[in-house]
């Protein structure tokens, strides 16, 4: 399943794989492919969850414990109250839209990769927003907020990306 999700896009129909365990392996591999500042990554990779999400927790919790960059992969749900500051990597449910200016700019300061499923995440500034397209999952990448969140996205994942925001290319919100 893996292999075909990183292939670039994969259909939530295919083998009858749901979409949300589509989406959670996209999660999984994107933490393979990015790289955090060395004083910001530890001995796991964090994955923080925020927000209601069809998606949430319990497709997410499927990775938990896997290996990503020689690091266990750890799932935290995250309670309104909680801070970013232990995250490398952010979950936005599509419950948090109206706040999400003010997460992606807490997140980008903790050095976070910021990813969602809600319609529009990278235009508005999130680091890697899935997309269902033609009944296919695929994603979108703003590097300027990856950029700015001090993370360099590794030129594999890059190439197999729906679309990449950047320097010429700028989303409009």
């Amino acid at each position: 399943m893996l292999s075909a999700v990183i292939a670039g896009s994969a259909s939530a129909d295919d083998k009858e794989i749901h979409e949300d365990e589509v989406k959670a392996a996209f999660v999984y591999n994107f933490a393979k492919f990015v790289e955090w500042p060395a004083d910001k990554i530890s001995e796991s990779i964090n994955l923080c969850i925020l927000g209601e999400s069809p998606l949430g927790f319990s497709a997410l919790k499927a990775i938990d414990g896997r290996t990503a960059q020689e690091k266990q992969l750890v799932i935290k749900l995250l309670n309104k109250s909680d801070e970013l500051k232990d995250c490398h990597i952010v979950f936005i449910a599509a419950s948090e839209r109206n706040k999400v200016a003010q997460l992606l700019k807490s997140a980008h300061q903790q050095h976070a990769l910021t990813v969602s499923d809600m319609d529009r995440f990278a235009e508005m500034g999130g680091a890697i927003g899935l997309v269902k397209t033609d009944e296919k999952i695929r994603f979108a990448i703003n590097l300027l907020a990856a950029q700015e969140a001090g993370l360099v996205i590794s030129s594999r994942l890059l190439s197999l990306t729906l679309v990449v925001y950047d320097e010429n290319n700028r989303p409009t919100p």
